[in-house]
């Protein structure tokens, strides 16, 4: 069973001289699959023109050239607005960076894209404290991380004491 050529369009660049598959190629599959859904087309396409082949290649240049919104498919219902566009693109370019330590985890990815869900108006004034809230938030779950993982460690030691 081969991978076909579509299939191959979403795999990581780093997987062509690995051969291995992990969570940042995950995200770069995800960070294609987004540009898919904004844009409406597929990730190769031959039948465009030479420089609108690759879908990822395409968007960068767009995006370079201050073009965005130009990119949003047109049999989309309800277009999305200029900001939710913008965060979108901006979500899919990070996953697709051709470095894969540059791109976010996935944990990061849905922060990101849930961040416009909540839309609100922002002056000067509440930026900062915003910033510095989530922060805050930030601090506390990895906080909780590590404390849980202090916990599992800690009964693990317990018991392999008490059944040793």
């Amino acid at each position: 069973m081969g991978v076909s050529f579509v299939e191959f369009s979403y795999v990581a660049p780093e997987y062509a001289n690995t051969g291995l598959l992990n969570e940042k190629s995950d995200i770069y599959s995800f960070g294609v699959l987004l540009l898919e859904s904004v844009t409406g087309r597929d990730p190769v396409d031959y039948g465009r023109p030479a420089d609108e082949v690759n879908l990822v290649e395409w968007l960068k240049m767009m995006v370079g050239t201050r073009r965005a919104e130009e990119v949003v498919d047109p049999s989309l219902e309800v277009k999305p607005t200029t900001r939710a566009l913008k965060r979108a693109l901006l979500v899919a370019l990070r996953c697709v960076d051709p470095d894969a330590e540059k791109r976010p985890k996935m944990t990061q990815v849905a922060r990101m894209l849930e961040a416009d869900e909540y839309p609100f108006r922002e002056d000067r004034r509440n930026r900062k404290s915003r910033t510095t809230s989530m922060e805050i938030e930030s601090m506390k779950e990895e906080s909780t991380e590590t404390e849980s993982k202090v916990v599992d460690s800690e009964s693990h030691q317990l018991s392999e004491t008490t059944h040793g």
